[in-house]
């Protein structure tokens, strides 16, 4: 007895994009919105040994209850501070000004 074959995952995707792009030729809008204030962020991953991850998270609870991505702006700040550019929060102001 043979197994149901099992639906595709790629055929799903296919199929919205040729229904997305219409035959009218007009363009497809977004049908979800960014969450808010996520506009204008970018995400990243970051790999680090377990043992650089456990020394974070305890920087951080002995800083009282900071978040370890409190510690990454942390360092980015030093980094772009040290190559003489503005910190992320001056950025972030100096782009809500615009």
């Amino acid at each position: 007895m043979s197994k149901p074959s099992r639906p595709s995952v790629f055929g799903a995707v296919t199929a919205t994009a040729v229904s997305a792009s219409g035959a009218d030729g007009g363009t497809a809008e977004p049908t979800t919105k960014p969450a808010k204030g996520e506009s204008g962020m970018f995400k990243t991953s970051i790999y680090l040994p377990l043992s650089v991850k456990d020394k974070l998270e305890e920087i951080a609870f002995h800083e009282g209850r900071k978040k370890v991505h409190d510690l990454f702006m942390e360092g980015i700040d030093a980094v772009l501070k040290k190559r003489g550019y503005a910190t992320t929060a001056e950025m972030k102001d100096n782009s809500k000004a615009s």
